[in-house]
């Protein structure tokens, strides 16, 4: 196995590692249960305490 052989890999494997963490973000922030949270957190800079 030559260097650009491996080269080619760790690119193919950390474009597959950073989708992977992308799509788990997404997933994160649109997930139903979530919204409540984010609904809340988005309300902090206007609450007068």
């Amino acid at each position: 196995m030559n260097i650009e052989a491996l080269l080619n890999d760790a690119h193919v494997w950390s474009l597959v590692v950073v989708s992977i963490t992308f799509l788990l973000i997404v997933a994160y922030a649109l997930w139903p249960s979530m919204q409540s949270h984010f609904d809340e957190a988005a309300q902090l800079p206007l609450r007068e305490d």
